[in-house]
């Protein structure tokens, strides 16, 4: 169903144009016309001429329309010149409909490809066959057949006694991390008749025609103040009070209330309407019971919530009498071999022969033994030709239990096929489970099942239900005496089976272990009947019940006094971050000779090729060259290196370079990327072929392409991890953009190599990114040990002491850039000062200048690339053809838009917002609208990014918005002539992205043939180019000149997920690892996915000019998210090279590991930094950390490191200097301090500073930071 602004009352919405989440759905994307709407906003639909209805009256938009209302149904093929003879008569179908209704559509049943595998499980003759139709369709075509095919359906919902379960898909303000929400539920109280589209009969009379609607008119019991169903108010929680903290609470308990769905259950909730069995109902109406309960708790939405919590457990009871004990027989005896067992077992019920509380087995028993009559002649075949494979299980004691016992778990049919077929279990588990064990322990199955392409693993509730069903079902029907007993819901199987499930989520988020108290607290909360509740030492007494799946972990919680802080792990995580610790850290610490290369020449070879030279007085550049050359040698010295910098400072030059070297070319390179895009950017830089992390691992039977996942050797005796094999050949590795590999990833690449022929790996990449995508965060980890041990050694020499020998063999391994080269008219970069702000790397000491800079009415010191914007905003610092950084504010979703729009035209150099033949010269196009074969650079002119997919500032509205703006002609046009693509109706000239990793065969216009298959990466972006002819779309991905590729609808079907969306906007995460001219970042001013992480992969996408929209009206919220407790990275949980887990029990929401907290629970940025906040506790000295000190007589302001308030209220600051080595830094604190002293700070007086010593003897002396404290407490305690 649509979402709706008014709650579905039966008003057009409020905000029609506002509510971007209905255009989630493809029909109300096309249809819904932003203007017409508006002007009926508010209207009650019924007032309104058909041609005048919302498009959203077709997608349940109406459902809670308490008033008739009419509405009149076109079929879609009567425009179609092909079905002409066929469509071309019907008429319009009207159907009057009353309140509390709305239309229901099982597109599921209608595809074309399904049409087989249904034909399959039902008996013969029951669906007609279906024809020929005259034009490309993925639809059933023949009228017959869809009307039998909806009989079918809607012959199985029963009036007053089936429940209505109402949802939206993505398309709600609720967040893009619930991809199916459920906004009611209800009985269903009547189902309209087939309604089949009028034509006219020979004699001119309307008549009813072989071709039905597909949508059945359905009424149902939910009403606003009613008992008998509810509507989940979620507008109540979303709609303003005027009170920003109020608003801000209630956003807060919406996660309290949202009723999402179990991703088992995601299939049933994704085509329309769909048959849902019991545990779908039971799953859902156990959901929303607690949504009521948090809803009478919190007092928000008014309504008899106490008689709807009573409605539900109804509901509940009845759907357990619906499910019984056996929910999984008909999938069980087809598991067996029966064809049709679901079907029979449903005819059964139907007839009253099976009652649903009862064992079906002796029936089913008899029928395949021939000693009872089958209820059809359909069956009697599939009866016969199952009965010796029946008679052969039923002699075996062991594998007639097994099916017994998968038959109570409401099993798919390829679930229960894989866990009854011994050969095909062994190919959906990591590890071989043999029936006697799977009857012992039927938990076996969730904490075992990988599933399939098509069918998730099998969930702990699946298997939670058969063994603890409804009291009145385990009395009636106990398990069976071949399973050992459950005694309780304690039983260590089933709190071992709900740990894998709490643990095998967190490592979705990125957590490899977890705190005991954290996971007993998540265990008590898992969504099952009675979850399990369990105290920590309960952990401690099972450890070896729970050996085999999960690791109980003492951890020092503080080393130094020897507090242990107990954790539990997957047992397979815990050898992953074993194998990664032990190869990873041996390998950093063995040298290797010296290639004798001279990487200087190499890097200005490498440049000379990009047409860059560098200049004798160009002081910087010269600075980034040794700097370059030195990590050169540095990262070709150890069997494992590291290279690392932030955006801008030279690392794909290096890597460039390091392809130069003819010593390492003659033992062989290999260049790896996690994703396509970076791997295709890599290929690009080093001018070699690189292949993707999945290319490499597939390659040598290390990636289950199935199920997209990694594979470890040695490899485990199963058909689901294939025989390995490892790359040879190979003396050099490099692997890129390493921040986005998860740690299975790591390992997987690790053990796909010949570690005895590789003797240099290198990985590269940038830890201030965005974590991987899955479990760990390996290089931030793993970036952070080798800095621990340069900066023991060091430390150690400033002793005079000997480090210890690992950790000083260690020591060297990490090689970092540091010089940013990207300019802005010849100064540096504005967009790269603020990226820094959003690192976990020691600071500038003018760092904050930019933020000041940003300030509305702020202005920036001299010397760097400017900050301006247009003329209508508050920003200063002065607009100019020098300026890289622009900021801009928004309110509102219209001023928005218009930002947008505005934003365009400045970047591209429009005469307006309707400058389509400006627009297309800025991306690159000729004259006449065509990608110019010899250019496909247009795509990366410009990007728009952000964080979130849904929302007035979600990618889906504002590319929307530019599609229209840009390609309306082109849309119009398509339109007319059915000739666009996928849901976002992709048409000609429009900017997209592939989503998808594979090959594909294109043309190559240079050399007038088609290509061999070339490898697309997922992440290309490119422009639509305008062709003639077939109905397919021809694609020009940047960076391929000359070859373009077509996409058909096959490719991209209207139904979505298909290989290639609108590009215009961007997430943020699909952007990771591209780059693009001109880029502009909507930043909203609360969001569930934003972190510091986040923005600096944002902000770091421009090559020469960023654009930064934020919400709100000034920078207090871009200022929030460089705060160190809004690291994703720092948020995980992992253990690696040392153990790093969040404390539940102090609220720490951080693990101790790449972030620094002062003893007192303060977050600070530096080692440093953490030094002396600690030493100022330690004292009971007060102070405040990057407190916005603003310039009193300058304007402007600066965030200090520590400021201090004296008795009658003046400030004292200290700063601290890190990098005073450094040229650029010196010139940094020199602006600064002359800011300090315009404001009245003088050093000595209220400014005091301390630094680090870069001779010998490196690092912070204490002496030193206390003889600065002593300075601060004189100033404190000073008359003057």
């Amino acid at each position: 169903m649509a979402w709706h602004d008014t709650a579905w009352d039966g008003r057009v919405c409020a905000a029609p144009s506002r509510n971007g989440y209905c255009t989630d759905l493809q029909r109300i994307r096309v249809e819904r016309d932003d203007a017409a709407e508006d002007a009926h906003a508010g209207r009650d639909v019924s007032t309104l001429s058909a041609e005048a209805m919302p498009p959203c009256q077709a997608e349940s938009g109406l459902f809670m329309n308490p008033r008739p209302w009419t509405r009149y149904i076109d079929h879609p093929y009567t425009t179609v010149e092909q079905a002409k003879g066929t469509h071309g008569a019907l008429r319009t179908a009207k159907v009057l409909v009353p309140p509390f209704s709305t239309f229901a559509t099982p597109f599921s049943w209608m595809l074309k490809e399904r049409q087989s595998r249904i034909d399959e499980r039902l008996p013969e003759g029951l669906l007609p066959p279906e024809g020929h139709a005259p034009f490309p369709t993925p639809w059933v075509f023949s009228g017959p057949r869809q009307q039998a095919l909806l009989d079918h359906v809607f012959g199985q919902v029963t009036r007053g006694r089936s429940l209505a379960l109402f949802y939206t898909k993505s398309g709600h303000p609720l967040g893009d991390h619930i991809p199916r929400l459920v906004v009611g539920v209800g009985r269903v109280t009547d189902v309209g008749r087939l309604l089949p589209f009028p034509q006219r009969g020979v004699d001119g009379r309307l008549v009813d025609s072989p071709y039905p609607a597909w949508d059945r008119l359905v009424s149902h019991s939910i009403r606003p103040q009613g008992e008998k169903g509810l509507l989940l108010p979620y507008h109540a929680y979303l709609a303003s009070t005027g009170d920003p903290a109020e608003d801000a609470r209630r956003r807060a308990l919406l996660s309290e209330v949202a009723v999402g769905v179990d991703n088992a259950h995601v299939n049933a909730f994704s085509y329309g309407a769909e048959l849902a069995g019991p545990d779908v109902a039971l799953a859902t109406l156990v959901r929303c019971q607690e949504a009521v309960r948090a809803i009478r708790a919190h007092g928000i939405a008014l309504g008899p919530w106490e008689a709807r919590e009573d409605w539900l457990n109804e509901r509940i009871a009845e759907a357990w009498t619906d499910r019984g004990a056996f929910p999984g027989a008909g999938a069980a005896l087809e598991a067996l071999g029966l064809r049709l067992g679901s079907s029979l077992v449903r005819e059964l019920r139907a007839s009253g022969t099976l009652a649903s509380d009862e064992n079906p087995w002796p029936l089913l028993g008899a029928l395949l033994e021939g000693r009872a009559k089958s209820p059809s002649p359909a069956y009697d075949a599939p009866l016969r030709n199952a009965s010796g494979t029946w008679r052969h299980v039923a002699s075996n004691p062991a594998k007639r239990d097994l099916l017994h016992l998968l038959s109570r778990f409401d099993l798919t049919l390829e679930a229960a096929a894989r866990w009854f077929r011994s050969e095909e279990r062994n190919r959906a588990t990591l590890t071989p489970i043999d029936d006697p064990t799977l009857l012992a322990n039927p938990y076996r199955i969730s904490e075992a099942d990988l599933g399939d392409q098509n069918d998730p693993p099998v969930p702990l509730s699946t298997i939670d239900l058969g063994v603890f069903p409804d009291d009145t079902i385990s009395v009636k029907h106990p398990l069976p005496t071949c399973t050992s007993a459950f005694g309780d819901t304690l039983d260590p199987r089933r709190v071992r089976a709900g740990l894998v499930d709490v643990l095998r989520r967190a490592a979705e988020d990125g957590d490899t272990l977890m705190s005991a108290d954290e996971a007993v607290t998540r265990l008590a909360g898992l969504r099952v009947g009675r979850p399990p509740v369990v105290p920590v030492h309960w952990l401690e007494g099972n450890r070896d019940v729970l050996a085999e799946e999960v690791q109980v972990l003492d951890l020092l919680a503080d080393p130094d006094g020897g507090a242990v802080l107990p954790a539990v792990q997957l047992t397979n995580r815990g050898e992953t971050a074993k194998y990664l610790a032990r190869v990873l850290g041996k390998r950093a610490g063995k040298p290797v000779p010296s290639t004798g290369e001279d990487w200087t020449a190499l890097l200005r070879a490498r440049l000379a090729e990009q047409e860059v030279t560098v200049a004798d007085g160009d002081e910087r550049a010269r600075t980034a060259l040794a700097e370059q050359a030195a990590a050169l040698e540095r990262i070709t010295t150890r069997r494992l290196a590291v290279l690392v910098g932030r955006a801008g400072t030279g690392k794909t030059t290096v890597l460039g370079a390091l392809q130069r070297s003819r010593y390492l070319q003659s033992g062989g390179m290999l260049f790896l990327a996690p994703t396509g895009k970076a791997t295709v950017r890599l290929g690009q830089k080093t001018g070699t072929r690189a292949y993707t992390v999945a290319q490499f691992l597939h390659q040598h039977n290390r990636f289950d392409g199935l199920r997209q996942r990694p594979l470890f050797s040695p490899p485990k005796g199963t058909a689901a991890v294939p025989t390995a094999g490892v790359a040879t050949g190979y003396g050099t590795v490099v692997i890129d953009e390493c921040s986005m590999l998860s740690e299975d990833d790591l390992r997987a690449c690790l053990e796909a190599l010949d570690l005895g022929v590789t003797k240099r790996l290198i990985l590269v990449g940038d830890p201030n990114q965005l974590p991987p995508i899955g479990p760990g965060r390996p290089f931030a980890d793993l970036v952070s040990y080798l800095e621990a041990a340069d900066e023991t050694v060091r430390a150690c020499e400033e002793r005079g002491s000997d480090p210890d020998r690992a950790v000083a063999a260690r020591a060297g391994a990490l090689a970092r850039l540091t010089v940013e080269l990207r300019t802005a008219a010849g100064a540096p970069s504005a967009a790269l000062r603020l990226a820094s702000w959003y690192t976990a790397e020691q600071q500038r000491v003018d760092a904050d200048d930019i933020l000041s800079e940003l300030a509305p009415g702020g202005t920036g010191p001299a010397g760097y690339g400017t900050v301006s914007a247009p003329a209508d905003t508050t920003v200063g610092g002065g607009a100019g053809a020098g300026s890289d950084l622009v900021i801009r504010y928004w309110n509102t979703a219209e001023e928005l838009d218009t930002a947008v729009l505005e934003t365009l035209v400045d970047a591209l150099d429009l005469s307006g917002p309707r400058d389509i033949e400006g627009f297309n010269k800025a991306l690159g196009l000729t004259s006449e609208g065509w990608v110019p074969f010899d250019d496909h650079s247009g795509a990366h002119k410009f990007q728009v990014l952000s964080p979130v997919r849904m929302g007035p500032h979600g990618v889906h509205e504002l590319n929307r918005l530019l599609q229209r703006t840009f390609r309306g002609s082109e849309l119009d046009r398509a339109r007319r002539w059915g000739r666009t693509l996928g849901p976002e109706e992709i048409v000609d000239r429009d900017k997209v992205i592939l989503l998808q990793n594979g090959e594909r065969t294109g043309y190559d216009h240079g050399r007038n043939q088609r290509t061999r298959p070339t490898y697309l990466a997922n992440g290309e972006v490119g422009l639509v180019s305008p062709r003639r002819g077939p109905r397919s779309l021809s694609v020009a991905f940047a960076d391929r000149e000359q070859v373009r590729f077509d996409f058909s609808s096959k490719d991209v079907p209207r139904s979505g997920g298909g290989a290639l969306e609108l590009a215009y906007a961007l997430t943020v995460h699909k952007a990771q690892g591209s780059e693009f001219d001109t880029v502009i970042v909507v930043i909203p001013a609360t969001g569930r996915l934003m972190s510091r992480e986040l923005l600096y992969t944002a902000l770091t996408r421009a090559k020469t000019r960023l654009v930064l929209l934020v919400e709100g009206t000034d920078t207090a919220g871009l200022l929030s998210l460089a705060a160190p407790d809004r690291s994703e990275t720092a948020r995980r949980n992992t253990n690696v090279f040392s153990d790093a887990v969040r404390r539940a029990d102090l609220g720490v929401p951080f693990a101790d590991h790449l972030i620094h907290r002062t003893s007192g629970g303060l977050y600070v940025r530096s080692k440093s930094e953490l030094i002396i906040a600690n030493l100022l506790e330690h004292e009971g000295v007060p102070f405040a950390y990057e407190r916005k000190l603003p310039g009193e007589f300058t304007g402007g302001y600066r965030l200090p490191d520590f400021t201090f308030t004296t008795d009658d209220g003046d400030t004292i600051v200290w700063e601290h200097l890190g990098m005073l080595d450094r040229d650029d830094y010196r010139a940094g604190w020199e602006r600064k301090r002359q800011w300090y002293e315009a404001n009245g700070f003088i050093e000595g007086q209220n400014l005091f500073t301390s630094s680090e010593s870069h001779g010998p003897r490196v690092g912070l002396s204490m002496p030193d930071l206390h003889t600065t404290l002593d300075g601060v407490r004189a100033a404190l305690e000073s008359d003057y």
